[in-house]
């Protein structure tokens, strides 16, 4: 006869914006260091990374940023980032792992929204030190991060733009 041993998942309840912008500024603390570790390693080859063509240096900058990221959501469900504050991605419909493809989604929505969210502070201290600013790119710029904000408030499990379009969702996960 066989037994079957059925995985409970730990519950969670909606995390909310405060506590996701505080694990995202730790993820981000963490990704700046391990650039600063490749970028360090790469300067042995090239000193100057002159000869080092800037796509290049932008794809291994992605890269690196993709690989930290989709390889944490995709094997563990959160990042070192999101673990001291117990959250956790899951797929919003099954509560599992997501899947290669949904983190990978999620990556570039998230990485959309904080490229806007860069291009928004450097217009407005375009405009602090100048007095004018690029009023198309910084109307255009600063509605990704504010409609993604608006999403976690409006949606009921509190869902980013890209965990919309991911099909994921992020809990603070209950002890057992």
């Amino acid at each position: 006869m066989e037994t079957t041993t059925r995985q409970v998942r730990p519950k969670g309840i909606k995390a909310g914006i405060i506590i996701r912008l505080l694990a995202s500024a730790y993820d981000l603390t963490i990704l700046f260091g391990l650039l600063f570790m490749a970028f360090a390693l790469w300067t042995l080859v090239d000193p100057n990374m002159s000869n080092t063509p800037k796509p290049l240096q932008y794809l291994l900058s992605c890269g690196i940023a993709f690989a930290y990221f989709v390889g944490f959501w995709n094997k563990a469900g959160f990042t070192t980032g999101m673990r001291p504050w117990k959250l956790q991605v899951a797929m919003l419909e099954t509560g599992d792992l997501p899947t290669l493809a949904a983190a990978s989604i999620r990556f570039i929505g998230l990485g959309i929204t904080w490229a806007a969210l860069v291009v928004t502070f450097f217009q407005l201290n375009l405009y602090v030190t100048t007095g004018h600013i690029n009023r198309p790119v910084f109307a255009i710029a600063s509605i990704m991060p504010a409609l993604s904000m608006l999403m976690m408030i409006l949606t009921p499990q509190r869902q980013a733009l890209h965990d919309i379009l991911s099909g994921t969702s992020v809990f603070r996960v209950k002890k057992p």
